[in-house]
């Protein structure tokens, strides 16, 4: 069932410029997603609709619809216009930080391409190990769409923005700060944060190679071991001041949230997997910043804070990285650049807001079979929120395409 079949409060098309990178590419965007077609004279133009998609390999970018989703209320209240949300999970597929980077590209494409077959406006690629690809993903929906605008906004650009502004204050006092990645195999791999770090500094970074270590395999359709990673690497400024950066893969973590583990599973693999870390933290006096740069992790953020207080007791504070909340306010931009003109001349009811919130409020498709788990995991999140509708349905393959017989 087509998504617009779904949810079929307002959907008209939103012309949008094309988003090259998260921040830079957003003017651009920004100037074009204005446009739309006068009403006839005399007549009442309809809500200007905007659809919204967030993409990632499991239930992680939920998180980051339900910062969108946050915007919604104010935007709405402000605007005549319909806002829907629609958060789409490739948990068949995962964990996308153990494939190859063909693979992730492949499977990316496929997701993104999904969302705007079913009428999305623009898509928000939260998974950071889809981020990877994003040039190739880029290229996959230009091709499929030629000559249309089709944003496409990946998360590297804007963390790596967010991540020096917060070093940039901790430098300002201290003459080493440290930085923390929590992120996917292929994303620790790929080394696409601390390089993009790096150029925003114009400066080399020094790599080490990264460390595996072994361990059981939680989830055992996937085999009986995985590896966690353990890299570091790291800036010297030219003042003498200096960047440090390590960067973690935690195993196991993706399988345990998307495959419903019970919370004491959790907590040992947390335990266990900064267990990996914390020695080379000590040296430092603990983490400047810290980055969820894989958007399951954030579900395991009171697990992290208790675990650090108890492996690294007085350690320094800490700034966290939320992806999602950097997301909405992108989003946000491109909504008020989009409903100029629109802004409501007249106060909008109580009832009539309530109505237009609800309908904002994100839904999920995956292309897994684990629903009940997914409803479970909304609403262990988001306790006082209504449990999202979620829908099953194949959003990509990476088996090969056989023909049928003529």
């Amino acid at each position: 069932m087509r998504w617009m079949e779904r949810r079929p409060i307002g959907r008209r098309g939103m012309a949008s410029g094309l988003l090259r990178r998260p921040l830079a590419w957003a003017a651009s965007a920004l100037l074009a997603l204005g446009s739309f077609a006068a009403p006839r004279l005399g007549a009442t133009p309809p809500p200007e609709a905007i659809h919204v998609a967030t993409f990632d390999s499991g239930f992680g970018g939920y998180l980051t619809a339900k910062s969108i989703e946050g915007t919604a209320a104010s935007l709405l209240r402000d605007y005549d216009t319909t806002i829907t949300i629609h958060h789409y999970g490739d948990t068949k597929n995962l964990p996308y930080g153990e494939k190859t980077p063909g693979q992730i590209a492949t499977l990316g494409s496929a997701g993104v391409l999904k969302a705007f077959e079913q009428g999305a406006d623009m898509v928000f690629i939260a998974c950071n190990t889809a981020s990877t690809q994003y040039a190739r993903i880029r290229r996959a929906v230009e091709e499929a769409y030629p000559g249309q605008s089709k944003p496409v906004i990946s998360i590297i650009d804007v963390s790596a923005g967010e991540a020096k502004r917060l070093l940039d204050q901790a430098l300002s006092h201290q003459a080493t700060a440290t930085f923390v990645i929590m992120a996917t195999p292929a994303t620790v791999r790929s080394m696409v944060y601390p390089r993009q770090l790096a150029a925003l500094y114009g400066l080399p970074l020094a790599e080490e190679a990264p460390k595996a270590f072994t361990q059981p395999r939680w989830y055992r359709t996937h085999g009986a071991t995985i590896d966690s990673l353990v890299q570091t690497s790291a800036i010297a400024l030219p003042d003498g001041r200096r960047i440090e950066i390590h960067q973690l893969a935690p195993a196991n973590w993706v399988e345990l949230i998307e495959h419903g583990a019970d919370p004491k599973a959790k907590r040992e693999a947390v335990r266990r997997d900064l267990g990996l870390l914390v020695p080379r933290l000590a040296k430092a006096g603990g983490a400047d910043v810290v980055g969820y740069f894989c958007t399951h992790f954030p579900i395991f953020d009171a697990d992290i804070h208790a675990e650090m207080a108890v492996q690294l007791p007085g350690h320094r504070d800490t700034a966290y990285i939320s992806q999602g909340q950097l997301m909405a306010t992108i989003f946000r931009r491109m909504a008020e650049e989009r409903l100029k003109g629109h802004r409501r001349e007249v106060p909008i009811g109580a009832d009539q807001l309530r109505e237009l919130v609800a309908s904002a409020r994100a839904t999920i498709t995956i292309s897994g079979r684990n629903g009940a788990v997914t409803r479970e995991l909304a609403h262990t999140m988001f306790p006082n929120d209504p449990v999202p509708a979620v829908t099953e349905e194949d959003l990509g393959t990476l088996a090969p395409q056989v023909s049928a017989p003529k």
